[in-house]
């Protein structure tokens, strides 16, 4: 399928080129004259250019349209409603955190706050024949680093989701640590204070404790941390005001001052890393491209190789019947365009026809041998040409004899090509045959090892 962004590449190809200096690549120059051998290299490079340009544009266009969408994406999934309102869970849904942004004119802070479920009515406690089943999915400590070092409110819930139970709170000390979890560490002493939590978890008729031991760090708050303190300890309260509704109505002043709330989203977090990974698959598309050029060629070069042998076998047949070099490649191509009919195709045969339609156009055949040899690249075929080219005056006679050793030569590098093949695989099949011989093993010992206990 063709791309539909290749005329818009190639027309950014054409206008870039003159600023570029059009400076090929050597490498990708040499692989593409291997692989396209009968098409002018000037185009294929070009054509080869335009093709990853529009590839690298499709996939920046893709990434950049994701980035720019995820936001707006984002946006229908807010929890924070206009006015400041946030929805409340149905009894049996549970409750959510949510990070909210306050903003006044003095002073701006990031609160995490939980939003409990809404709490039955009167008439819906009395319709329902069991409580709420909740389950506890976080610790207590809340904001605070841990137990050994508390500063802020704790979080003591009085019910988890999933589960059948009711947890009560009790504290030693109801007016450092209430039992609702807010902390006072007013007047609090240098050295702190540790106190204990007890939290009673009842199902029916039964009941267990369970004891914490939380240390209070002495900490004189500032400014700021009363705004937070303030600001949480009205937010409980409009939680408790509105427990019952179905909406939740967040305060809009603090202190005096108005207050705006924000839902603070990650989604810009999420916008970059779409764009670092399409700047990364930019990257790995080029590399890979070319990467897919050179297995091209060494897959040629090994097609190459492996037809070697038939192709000089072919020719000193051939000529033994009395055909020329030249006819003897002529009949060779027709052979292959009934072959190609097939649906095979061979790069030999290709640099065949190329030579053919060579010496077609008026180009002498000691040049067209020279570079048939020469674009085939291999060793082999370099020698093969030179050899067709140097005796092409003095007859078939004592080319056949060296036809006929270059063929049985060729015959022993395809046996010493095949063997490493061979030895290749077995390497490669050896770690599978190693772990079908432990599974074996392991098989077979398991049982005897079972039986021991039975003897």
């Amino acid at each position: 399928m063709k791309n539909p962004l290749f005329p818009f590449g190639e027309r950014l190809y054409r206008k870039l080129g003159p600023v570029l200096g059009r400076k090929r690549n050597p490498r990708l120059c040499r692989v593409l004259s291997q692989l396209y051998p009968s098409e002018d290299i000037e185009k294929v490079y070009d054509r080869f250019q335009i093709g990853r340009l529009s590839l690298v544009f499709a996939v920046l266009i893709m990434g950049i349209v994701s980035a720019a969408v995820l936001p707006l994406c984002s946006k229908g999934e807010g929890l924070l409603a206009e006015g400041g309102r946030l929805f409340r869970n149905e009894w049996d849904a549970g409750e959510y955190r949510v990070m909210l942004q306050a903003k006044t004119e003095s002073w701006s802070g990031d609160i995490p706050f939980v939003v409990k479920e809404r709490e039955l009515s009167g008439e819906e406690r009395e319709d329902m024949l069991r409580g709420l089943t909740e389950e506890l999915s976080e610790l207590i400590k809340g904001d605070n680093a841990g137990l050994n070092a508390v500063t802020r409110d704790l979080s003591l819930p009085a019910s988890v989701n999933g589960y059948p139970f009711r947890l009560t709170w009790s504290s030693e000390n109801s007016r450092r640590i209430s039992s609702n979890g807010k902390v006072d560490r007013t007047g609090l002493e240098d050295q702190g204070e540790w106190i204990r939590l007890t939290v009673r978890i009842s199902y029916g008729e039964e009941s267990s404790d369970h004891v914490y031991d939380v240390f209070l760090l002495p900490e004189e708050p500032g400014r700021e941390e009363r705004l937070r303190r303030r600001l949480e300890e009205e937010l409980k309260e409009a939680d408790f005001r509105q427990r019952s509704s179905r909406e939740l109505q967040l305060p809009d002043t603090l202190m005096g001052e108005k207050l705006e709330w924000k839902e603070k989203k990650a989604e810009g977090q999420a916008a970059a890393v779409v764009l670092a990974l399409t700047l990364l698959c930019v990257v790995l598309i080029c590399r890979g491209m070319e990467n897919d050029l050179e297995r091209s060629c060494k897959k040629r070069n090994r097609q190459l190789l492996a037809d070697y042998p038939e192709f000089v076998s072919k020719l000193r047949l051939y000529l033994s019947a009395g055909l020329t070099v030249k006819n003897a490649l002529f009949r060779m191509l027709a052979d292959y365009r009934e072959q190609q009919l097939a649906g095979k195709e061979r790069y030999l045969y290709q640099e065949i026809k190329l030579a053919c339609y060579q010496m077609e156009n008026g180009v002498a055949e000691e040049q067209a041998y020279q570079e048939f040899g020469r674009r085939c690249g291999e060793m082999r075929y370099r020698r093969l040409s030179f050899l067709l080219s140097v005796h092409l005056k003095q007859g078939n006679k004592q080319l056949l004899t060296l036809l006929s050793q270059e063929a049985d030569n060729a015959q022993e590098d395809r046996r010493g090509m095949a063997r490493k093949a061979g030895e290749e695989a077995g390497t490669k099949l050896l770690l599978p045959m190693m772990l079908m011989m432990v599974v074996v093993m392991f098989l077979v010992l398991l049982p005897a090892y079972m039986g021991f206990g039975n003897v």
